[in-house]
């Protein structure tokens, strides 16, 4: 692998060619990653008819279009009629995301009267945009980052934390340039997915590609992995969290898993935010309902996510709940959005910093446990792939609020790194999917911020792996200011 060095002996993915149509794709070394009926409600989008009470997609047309009601996944188009999704039974994900490898007062987040709108549809749109076409990003539908439209560069008003010094918009747009020519695969219905390396394509996957396309200004690859994201429902409305790379739409019935929700509602936020010409407001207030609807739920007197819609939490016999899945800067963006769901939403921003204290020792080899009891007990986890990203969600809630229980808690963080030989950490994996989320604890204070970048990028872990590559693009954007709160 050819190594690009610049500040912080940047490391780019290079050697990976760009997927083209059908899902083609090279084996590549890889971690396995675990972690809606009578007359239609609203008139159908051009390229949709009513079908039984739903607005179903037109075979002939070529993409799907934008709409508030949620037709059945099986009604879609299908996306590539030589890869078949197998239908097994309802299975809840694995525990772990990656196989083999108080006392401070609350900070409440007032909704925006203006912001979402009370009596939206329940159901979650299939497609991006606002009818029609996806259309195509400003920055011309390839990498994006050179239009008018998108996240302005620079830090979002109302930013918190440090800003890396080294994290420059060039290095930023190399980084996912290559990240996207590595690991995206654009399916031959024109829908996208992140290929993990293994030819499946998980929920989570999905998600953090929104992520990256919505704060690098590439509508394209946006709205082709909402596209695949709407094909790939169950029953409930949210996307099965494990798919075949490029299956035909339907619904294979594993189920779902709230992380890749949580990314998914605030990369719509962040799309809406860049190309307000659509629906994607509508659109994430939608799957936020659903979100609530079931995969939230109240245990030992305070709302929690459950890990998933139909498993975890205190009413099913799989008692746990996965602290990397908290999201409480999201929390306060969803409050703020979707005035009718805030008073949930800040309920759960409070229930989750009244966790975080008590994962103090619950891991041995780490500052937090991949999973605990519902109650938030510990339950002998410990810290690997699915823990490693909870600094990451603690430090964008401390970017986007400067909630001063964030800071704790980042410094709890950074004081284990230090005490543990620094990045990367004595006895941890060298990977971004670590050694990134640590550095991240250091967006408190300018100079450890920059410390601990430095020495995470120096490093040069494997990052050529889907699940460590494509969080160490997402925590760049974090480090560097690019990953907008939307308030």
């Amino acid at each position: 692998m050819k190594k690009a060095h610049r500040a912080f002996a940047l490391t780019l993915l290079a050697g990976a060619l760009p997927f083209t149509a059908g899902c083609s794709s090279s084996p590549r070394s890889s971690e396995t990653v675990s972690s809606a009926e009578g007359t239609c409600a609203a008139p159908c989008a051009p390229g949709q008819t009513c079908v039984a009470g739903l607005c179903q997609v037109d075979a002939s047309m070529p993409s799907v279009t934008a709409t508030a009601t949620l037709p059945a996944a099986s009604s879609v188009a299908p996306s590539n009629p030589t890869v078949v999704a197998s239908v097994p039974e309802p299975v809840a994900p694995a525990m772990s995301s990656v196989e083999n490898a108080g006392g401070v007062p609350p900070v409440i987040i007032t909704p925006d009267p203006t912001s979402g709108s009370a009596g939206s549809p329940s159901g979650v749109p299939t497609a991006p945009g606002a009818g029609g076409e996806p259309s195509l990003g400003a920055g011309g539908g390839s990498s994006g980052g050179g239009g008018s439209g998108g996240v302005d560069a620079g830090p979002p008003d109302g930013w918190h934390g440090a800003l890396a010094t080294g994290v420059t918009e060039q290095m930023l747009q190399q980084e996912y340039d290559a990240w996207k020519s590595a690991h995206v695969a654009i399916c031959d219905n024109g829908s996208a997915a992140i290929d993990k390396g293994d030819g499946r394509v998980v929920s989570e996957g999905i998600a953090y590609g929104m992520l990256l396309s919505a704060n690098m200004d590439d509508r394209t690859l946006f709205d082709q992995l909402w596209r695949f994201y709407g094909e790939h429902l169950n029953s409930r409305g949210l996307m099965n969290w494990d798919w075949q790379l490029c299956a035909e739409p339907g619904d294979n019935r594993t189920n779902a898993a709230s992380d890749a929700e949580m990314d998914a509602i605030m990369a719509l936020l962040q799309a809406n935010q860049a190309w307000p010409d659509g629906d994607y407001l509508a659109q994430a207030e939608a799957l936020a309902g659903k979100v609530l609807e079931f995969e939230v739920e109240e245990c030992s007197g305070r709302l929690i996510l459950r890990p998933g819609d139909t498993w975890g939490g205190c009413s099913s016999l799989e008692n746990r709940i996965n602290p990397s899945y908290f999201s409480p800067g999201y929390y306060r963006a969803f409050a703020f959005h979707f005035p009718s769901q805030a008073e949930k939403w800040n309920a759960l921003l409070e229930g989750t910093y009244q966790l975080y204290p008590g994962y103090e020792g619950a891991a041995s080899d780490g500052p937090y446990p991949d999973w605990s009891n519902a109650d938030g007990s510990a339950n002998g986890s410990g810290y690997y792939y699915d823990a490693a990203r909870t600094p990451w969600r603690i430090a964008t809630d401390y970017a986007w609020s400067g909630d001063p229980r964030a800071a704790t808690e980042l410094s709890r963080v950074s004081a284990f790194v230090d005490a543990n030989g620094g990045i990367p950490v004595q006895g941890l994996d060298n990977n971004s999917t670590f050694s990134g989320a640590f550095a991240l604890s250091g967006i408190t204070d300018q100079s450890k911020l920059d410390d601990y970048v430095g020495a995470w990028l120096s490093a040069e872990g494997d990052d050529k792996p889907y699940f460590q590559g494509t969080l160490r693009v997402i925590y760049l954007l974090l480090a560097g200011g690019r990953f907008s709160s939307t308030l």
